[in-house]
């Protein structure tokens, strides 16, 4: 390909290659392991063929395709897909096109789309998803058996979904750049206008954070039900080769059983058959197939009304997108913002509705027909907790709610100080303008007290009580009888005294004529 990109040959031809090798690399992480568990299965009477068919039927379920089975055990079609390894498949669709990308220079050095840029990702990508769906139909009519017929349409119609979502993400990955000395640098979601480009990065924070949770769940689940899943794994008894295969099994399973876990802890319904039900009310659950990471599964029985608490544990996942979302519009118009704030929690919901979808299924038309979240069960609470996490988390950060608090707080405290200054301020002045004159003196008042020198409550100038006052009295009055007292004694001791001077005195001497 010239580097005008005047030919459209080369990104056309990148594309099919791209296509059958992601094909052969996923066929091949179907095909060896079914491989390997019909060698080490002694027991088994199925032979290599059988194990090949059976790996391409599972081909077609890792792409979220169906399988109609009529083993006589189980009848009916199979459309519980394998979520890990259709995770897998994006992945690796992802990676083959971000080489692809590369490989057709669509970004210049100076970190601008060169001419023909879009035209001929658009043409690799095409060339991928056509060439990608076409392959996964053929192998799925090749995966034909008695037992086992993969639905053809269905492994069309999943099979461009993965490749182009996987392809998709891949050519927007290659135009990543890393910003040097002169060149900017290039990032895939900074390529949305505002302010959608922040709305997409807390909302993929956000999933990432609800997954996580439900991961978590599952993981404490399995470690806390270790005994039952090895009573499961010893009745199976595969031996070494066939416990790697049904290790890899339940790791495909693992990513399901989070997202059935998040459904629960948003407050949802979880199916697992007829007549069952899995939430943070009660756990019913009926015969399930024997596979040991089921084991984990709770008890059936009602759960304490405190499992209700459980809640918190997503909410805290909304708000922690919904800060990141308020701290990158900060500097945005608020009619952004406005938008911003109300596409977050749209795009959340969508997302993890779309993941509880592709998680529901079924295994024949026995017991297991329905498997998976009872969507109706979803749809409410899901609304609550992601709007009133958003709500309350833009009520704190995005407007005045917090500042108005500190200032109502802080207006407070300085009315309750001036308050009290001015009431220690009156209680100095009324105890400067009272006083008492003498024990048996009068006591004058200030404007506003009683005669008696109690105000209108009952209190004098001092804050004493009407009681006080009067007990005050009391005492005044006994010291002054006490000192009457003393005075009469005084008296009579000067009456009984001797009236005749003393014989060497003068009669006549002042002293003696007193």
């Amino acid at each position: 390909m010239s580097t005008d990109g005047d030919s459209i040959t080369t990104p056309l031809v990148r594309g099919l290659l791209a296509a059958l090798s992601v094909l052969g690399i996923g066929l091949a992480v179907v095909v060896v392991p079914a491989l390997a568990a019909q060698v080490a299965g002694t027991a088994s009477s199925a032979t290599a063929l059988d194990a090949v068919l059976i790996a391409l039927n599972v081909l077609v379920l890792g792409h979220g395709g169906g399988v109609v089975l009529s083993t006589g055990v189980i009848g009916g079609a199979v459309t519980l897909t394998p979520v890990g390894l259709q995770i897998l498949l994006v992945l690796l669709a992802a990676l083959s096109l971000r080489r692809v990308g590369h490989r057709l220079e669509l970004v210049r050095g100076d970190g601008v789309l060169r001419v023909g840029a879009l035209r001929d990702a658009g043409v690799s990508l095409a060339a991928f998803g056509g060439t990608y769906a076409i392959g996964l139909a053929v192998l799925a009519a090749i995966g034909r058996s008695a037992d086992a017929a993969p639905m053809v349409t269905s492994a069309v119609v999943s099979g461009a979904l993965v490749a182009v979502s996987g392809g998709l993400i891949g050519l927007l990955w290659s135009l990543r750049r890393e910003p040097i000395t002169a060149v900017p640098g290039v990032r895939v979601l900074e390529l949305l206008p505002a302010p959608y480009g922040a709305v997409a990065r807390s909302a993929l924070l956000a999933v990432l954070g609800l997954f996580g949770a439900g991961m978590l769940l599952v993981l404490v689940l399995m470690l806390t039900h270790v005994p039952a899943q090895s009573a499961l794994f010893d009745q199976l008894a595969p031996g070494i080769v066939g416990g790697l295969v049904l290790t890899l099994v339940q790791l495909a399973l693992l990513p399901l059983l989070a997202v059935w876990a998040l459904v629960v802890l948003l407050g949802g319904t979880v199916v697992v058959g007829t007549s069952t039900g899995i939430s943070l009310a009660e756990v019913q659950t009926g015969v399930l197939p024997a596979l040991p990471i089921l084991g984990a599964l709770p008890e059936p029985g009602d759960l304490p009304g405190a499992t209700w608490a459980l809640m918190l544990v997503p909410a805290l996942a909304v708000g922690l997108g919904a800060v990141s979302l308020v701290r990158d519009v900060a500097e945005l118009e608020r009619r952004e913002q406005i938008t911003a704030w109300i596409a977050y929690p749209v795009v959340v919901v969508v997302a993890v509705l779309l993941l509880a979808g592709l998680t529901t299924g079924g295994i024949g038309d026995g017991r297991l027909v329905h498997l998976g979240p009872a969507m109706g069960t979803l749809v409410l609470p899901l609304l609550g907790v992601v709007v009133l996490a958003t709500g309350l988390v833009l009520a704190v950060l995005a407007t005045d709610l917090v500042p108005w608090t500190r200032r109502t707080i802080a207006s407070l405290r300085e009315r309750v100080d001036a308050a009290e200054s001015e009431e220690r301020g009156e209680d100095a002045g009324r105890r400067g303008s009272t006083g008492t004159r003498g024990s048996f003196g009068w006591r004058w008042r200030t404007e506003g007290t009683d005669s008696d020198g109690t105000d209108a409550d009952g209190q004098d100038a001092d804050g004493a009580t009407d009681d006080d006052a009067d007990t005050a009295d009391d005492a005044r009055d006994e010291d002054a009888r006490s000192a009457d007292a003393k005075d009469d004694a005084a008296a009579d001791d000067a009456d009984e005294g001797p009236t005749e001077p003393p014989a060497d005195e003068d009669p006549l001497s002042p002293r003696a004529g007193r």
